[in-house]
């Protein structure tokens, strides 16, 4: 029998326990029998749904079910999509493990990985830093083709951009999800890159420092394409993982519609 701790102790094998993480059960026992498993970037209330009504055991997600990184609930008591969505875990006894920190920690990153093979750009990436990107000799490239192919790749049917779309991009930066202005903003400021792509900013950060680089004549621009189609198509890396692990349990990825429509 497989049970919800066997599938959360090859999450972690490729790390070792980490002292201080988000990552942790978050409804459900560990002793329960595992027959199919949910993989999905955001532990939306349609993704549960749709995982409950297939018999769904386990549901491993990337990002918090609860709307802050700790996945506190106190703050929310008596809030009734907090009540209606915690109902549903618990009256289903769904268990639900959140894998974030150790799938990041993973060497290469989890993530980044399954984003490259998503975005077909494996070869591109540097073996001692696979975030950074050097795209083929001869290859003529700009910030609105790399836009085009984003768009085609991850289903994204619009994104922000700052600098000049008809730049030349030779190398660029791939950093998903959201590391922060500070962390954007070195990283351009460090290596020698054309275009960074990321998901998630703080407008008033890291798109300001790429406008003052344009404006200034710099060759330097953003790609913003939102966190969740960032990151999703990494959350493959763990299907794959658990798929090999595991072949008599059924491996599911669940993909989530995005919270928001640009219109």
């Amino acid at each position: 029998m497989i049970t919800v701790q066997m599938v959360l102790d090859r999450l972690i094998e490729p790390v070792g326990q980490l002292e201080k993480t988000v990552d942790t059960l978050k409804s459900g026992r560990l002793d329960a029998e595992v027959r199919k498993v949910a993989i999905v970037f955001m532990t939306t209330y349609a993704a549960i749904k749709q995982a409950v009504e297939s018999g769904v055991d386990l549901i491993i997600t990337h990002e918090p079910t609860y709307y802050n990184h700790l996945d506190e609930g106190e703050w929310l008591s008596g809030n009734l999509v907090y009540e209606k969505k915690r109902a549903l875990i618990e009256e289903s006894g769904i268990a639900i493990f959140r894998l974030h920190d150790y799938v990041h920690s993973y060497k290469p990153d989890g993530i980044l990985v399954g984003m490259l093979k998503q975005l077909e750009w494996e070869s591109y990436a540097s073996p001692e830093e696979m975030r950074l990107l050097t795209l083929p000799t001869g290859e003529a490239h700009t910030v609105r083709t790399i836009a085009a192919h984003l768009k085609s790749k991850l289903g994204i049917e619009s994104m922000l951009v700052a600098g000049d779309l008809d730049l030349p991009v030779k190398r660029m930066g791939l950093m998903p999800g959201a590391s922060g202005g500070r962390s954007h903003i070195n990283f351009l400021g460090s290596r020698d890159i054309d275009l960074l792509i990321v998901g998630e900013t703080n407008e008033w950060e890291t798109n300001e420092y790429v406008r003052d680089a344009a404006d200034m004549g710099l060759k330097k621009a953003l790609i913003v394409t939102g966190h969740q189609k960032s990151e999703e198509a990494g959350m493959l890396t763990v299907v794959e993982m658990l798929r090999e692990a595991f072949p008599e349990v059924n491996i599911a990825f669940i993909e989530c519609s995005l919270a928001v429509q640009r219109i």
